[in-house]
């Protein structure tokens, strides 16, 4: 009875894996059982277990198992490419797209990676400015937008939206008119994502100056469509929104 030798052989076991390694690919066992089962397996013939492998390979296994799947190099990397490609960057395009690079954008938004794409983008070389005039939103790709960062765990409220991405912030409230109604257009209860802040007179009327420096639609109205909270906080400290306006 003939025995079929096996097409790996210990020594290319621990060249792919050490490839791998050098490439900072997720060698995490589950990872790599998906996407090369039959390294998986090899490693499990030639050295009795997948950690044996690994570590006769000369890594800690402990490593591995640790290592997040995404870090700011490889993030930066996958940028450049799709710059060098001419495909679009802005964030209306790439929180679109379903393959790595849609995915190293909501990555990106980690606090420990670079906590918004555009700050990814300038790292990565890129005019962020210019990546800017290019995003054409619409009700149904925005609404589209923030119902992914919110599956995804993101947070959307006003606020945070404001910090990671004003530009989504102010397509909101321009195709939506407040922005409870793109979080609403999104699937999104407004008041599950809402986060209470403390205000004081003095953090009032600093929102408010910063937002009349931005806006030039500065308006109580526009203050109590889009921005609720600080419109209550408003009159709560002042009595009155117009007696706030005027202390600014």
């Amino acid at each position: 009875m003939n025995t079929r030798k096996p097409v790996w052989s210990k020594q290319r076991v621990i060249s792919e894996i050490v490839r791998l390694h050098r490439k900072q690919q997720d060698l995490s066992y589950n990872r790599l059982a998906r996407q090369n089962q039959a390294l998986v397996s090899a490693a499990a013939y030639h050295f009795g277990s997948f950690r044996q492998a690994i570590q006769d390979a000369g890594i800690d296994y402990a490593e591995i198992t640790r290592r997040p799947r995404w870090s700011t190099s490889r993030v930066i990397a996958l940028i450049k490419k799709s710059k060098r490609a001419g495909e679009e960057l802005n964030w209306g395009a790439v929180s679109r797209r379903h393959d790595e690079l849609g995915h190293a954008a909501f990555a990106s938004l980690q606090k420990r990676l670079f906590g918004t794409w555009n700050k990814a983008l300038a790292a990565a070389g890129v005019d962020v400015g210019k990546v800017a005039l290019y995003r054409h939103w619409t009700k149904v790709t925005l609404a589209g937008a923030l119902e992914k960062l919110h599956r995804g765990g993101r947070p959307v409220s006003s606020g945070d939206l404001q910090k990671s991405d004003p530009g989504i912030h102010a397509a909101a409230l321009r195709l939506f008119g407040s922005y409870d109604a793109a979080l609403k257009a999104a699937k999104v209860e407004p008041a599950a994502v809402r986060r209470r802040r403390r205000w004081t007179r003095q953090s009032v009327l600093a929102e408010l100056r910063s937002l009349a420096r931005k806006r030039p639609d500065f308006s109580g109205k526009l203050i109590r469509a889009s921005y609720a909270a600080l419109y209550g906080a408003a009159i709560r400290s002042f009595g009155s929104f117009k007696a706030a306006e005027r202390a600014i």
